[in-house]
């Protein structure tokens, strides 16, 4: 394509406009020349033949006109444009004619045949590029005869035209090349600036510089157009900018996202799912070499919740993060230390032929030393379990739960120890979980019973029981409390268990308990789950409506830790059950960390004491003072006592001195099932 420039496009559509410009101004010039020769032609043919008219009025007056006629028309030689002309007599006959010099030279074809002559009008008339004036000589009603007049007009036309137009054209083509010269000028001079925008673009598209600016420079909307771009260009640089920033951004929200997705955000260690990949890798390379082996440490702290209770969870993080940072120093660099969750830690030990039991050593004493967080001094242990990867077949899931297992058989040996797997200990690892998996069905079989222990003042009349669950299973056979109730809070079963028990409770009230002559109090146990289930006052209520149960004939008992496990949540339900008449109770008071600065924020109604401070009662002055200290506190605050696991005369006998409002203990009953309780009851009485 030959234009390739505004320049050029320019250039061209300007020199075609001057051009057309410039022919329709000759055009218009050459017609109106034209026009005005053409008159000027009429005219003088028209003043030559009225005076040639005149003459002839004296010369046809004389008898012998022949010769002053011919010699009169001859008097038309010097006018070289005349083609001939013609005397007539009245009657259009022809007296005389003359043929020019245009005639002459047509070679004896003679332009016009005047013996037949078809103009008989006076006036002048155009024929086939000619002039023909028709003149009467002499005046009406003596007229003489007719003179005309022929006049070549094409010709004499044609030749002035082309002289106009040899004179009029090269200063045409004189002013085009100048306007032609003018424009390119002044256009290259117009159009520079878009020259220089189009390279300042090729320069950006180059250099993806987008903080390049540009001279305004240029006219009209050059100079616009050079102002909008450098504003353009700051919009640009401001939106890459923010585009930088964002693209940072979020590659660093994707740093992090892979690197909260392999590490603790809080120790900065390997998380569980990046642990179980490198583990199920490093497995799998032992299973296909057959070669070598690896161990597990499943490493849990005893005593974390207290710290994160009495401390606050910001020194129990900064406590995580100092462990985290121990438990490295005591592990090979080959080894990796995951945080498993919570207060749980997972160690993967390569090579566990070096020292694995030294390691366990290192990390359970060192985790035994004082952790200094924020000026607190703050003690913690750590109980850990080892299993190697050969004993669970080298299964990412059985080497885990072994490891698992053993730390669980070390928290029951006393903490802060380390315990290596055992094949024995599934067994205790698997009737847990078939613990687990036969309480539903345990509840739909009936498998479940409640049993009362008496409570006693003292005398030994009673004044209320506790209701206490029990389960017989046909699979499993008697399975304690002690070994069901905590696998049921682990699992998530603990709220069916509840829910059961207060319905069972409360419906043995109505039948039975508040129609004694002297109504017995009953108490039910709760759990930390069950403080925390927002509608359980809801539910308590609504089996109390439905059979129709004097709430304060119920007691809630719920243990100090159970209740400072979600201070909140225990508070505002113990608020509720207050506001439906029922009694609370605090039960193994003095075996928790806070007893005492929460007695006057909870509605409590009862304090129990434990039952491992009333067994050492005459055993120790200390243990002595301290259950005295118990009662009297009791009595300052106007809070009544139950003194539990109550087994001897001697213990019956220093409570009942020293002011112990209730006792209960197997001195004066064991937990009993309803019909039993009642022949014991008809007994005492």
């Amino acid at each position: 394509m030959l234009i390739k420039s505004i320049r050029t496009a320019v250039m061209l559509l300007s020199l075609v406009s001057i051009a057309l410009v410039a022919v329709s101004v000759f055009y218009s010039a050459l017609r109106e020349h034209r026009e005005l020769y053409t008159r000027y032609v009429e005219s003088d043919l028209n003043a030559l033949s009225e005076n040639m008219s005149s003459d002839l009025v004296g010369i046809l007056n004389k008898s012998d006109h022949f010769f002053d006629l011919k010699r009169y028309l001859l008097s038309l030689e010097p006018y070289e444009n005349v083609v001939g002309a013609a005397v007539f007599d009245p009657q259009w006959n022809v007296l005389e004619l003359y043929a020019g010099q245009a005639m002459l030279e047509s070679q004896g074809h003679f332009p016009v045949d005047f013996t037949e002559w078809s103009f008989f009008e006076e006036g002048t008339h155009r024929d086939e590029g000619r002039l023909i004036a028709v003149r009467r000589i002499g005046e009406p009603p003596l007229v003489m005869g007719h003179l005309a007049l022929i006049s070549d007009l094409d010709g004499p036309l044609l030749s002035s035209t082309i002289n106009l137009a040899l004179r009029i054209l090269p200063v045409a083509l004189a002013v085009i090349v100048m306007m032609a010269i003018l424009f390119y000028v002044q256009a290259s001079r117009w159009l520079w600036p878009l020259t220089q925008l189009s390279e300042f673009a090729r320069k950006v598209q180059d250099t993806k510089d987008y903080r390049l600016q540009i001279s305004v420079s240029g006219k009209y909307e050059v100079s616009s157009l050079t102002r909008d771009i450098n504003n353009m260009m700051d919009a640009i640089r401001v939106e890459s900018d923010i585009n930088q920033e964002y693209v940072e951004l979020l590659e660093q929200r994707r740093e992090e996202m892979e690197y909260l997705a392999n590490y603790d955000g809080l120790t900065k260690l390997l998380n569980r799912q990046s642990f179980m990949g490198m583990l199920e890798t490093s497995l799998s390379e032992l299973r296909e070499s057959q070669d070598g082996d690896l161990a597990v440490m499943f490493v849990d702290l005893d005593g974390f919740k207290e710290v994160n209770d009495t401390l606050g969870h910001e020194v129990g993080d900064k406590l995580l993060v100092e462990v985290a940072r121990r438990l490295k120093s005591y592990i090979p660099r080959e080894d990796v230390v995951c945080r498993h969750g919570g207060d749980e830690f997972l160690v993967l030990c390569r090579s566990p032929e070096r020292g694995l039991e030294e390691m366990a050593k290192s990390i359970v004493d060192g985790l035994k030393a004082i952790f200094l967080i924020d000026s607190w001094e703050v003690r913690i242990s750590a109980s850990m379990g080892i299993a190697l990867a050969s004993e669970g077949g080298f299964d990412t899931q059985d080497t885990i739960r072994n490891a698992d297992v053993a730390m669980y058989v070390a928290k029951k040996e006393g903490k802060s120890r380390y315990c290596f797997f055992q094949e024995n200990m599934l067994i205790e690892h698997q009737r847990k979980i078939d613990i687990a998996n036969a309480i539903e069905p345990a509840l739909e079989r009936d498998e479940f019973y409640i049993c009362y222990q008496p409570k006693v003042n003292g005398d030994g009349h009673p004044r209320g029981v506790e209701a206490l669950i029990r389960w017989e299973s046909s699979v499993l056979g008697m399975v304690p409390p002690s070994d069901f109730i905590p696998i049921a809070e682990r699992s998530g079963k603990i709220s069916m268990l509840t829910d059961w028990v207060v319905e069972t409770v409360c419906r043995d009230v109505a039948d039975y308990f508040q129609h004694l002559p002297e109504p017995i109090l009953v108490s039910l146990n709760l759990s930390a789950y069950d403080l925390k289930r927002y509608q359980f006052s809801d539910f308590i209520r609504s089996v109390f409506n439905k059979y129709e149960v004097r709430p304060d004939l119920i007691e809630f008992e719920v243990t100090e830790h159970a209740y400072l496990d979600n201070l909140d949540m225990a508070s505002r339900f113990f608020n509720d059950i207050s506001e439906l008449g029922c009694r609370v109770a605090l039960d193994d008071f003095g075996t928790g960390y806070s007893s005492l600065s929460y007695l006057t924020r909870i509605p409590i109604d009862l304090i129990k004491i434990d039952k491992q401070f009333v067994e050492n009662i005459g055993l120790t002055a200390r243990d002595y003072a301290l259950v005295l200290t118990i009662i009297e506190m009791a009595k300052r605050l106007g809070i009544e006592l139950c003194a539990e696991g109550v087994e001897t005369q001697a213990q019956r006998s220093f409570l009942k001195i020293h002011g112990c409002n209730l006792m209960q203990g197997y001195l004066f009953a064991r937990p009993l099932p309803l019909e039993a309780l009642k022949a014991h009851f008809s007994d005492v009485a």
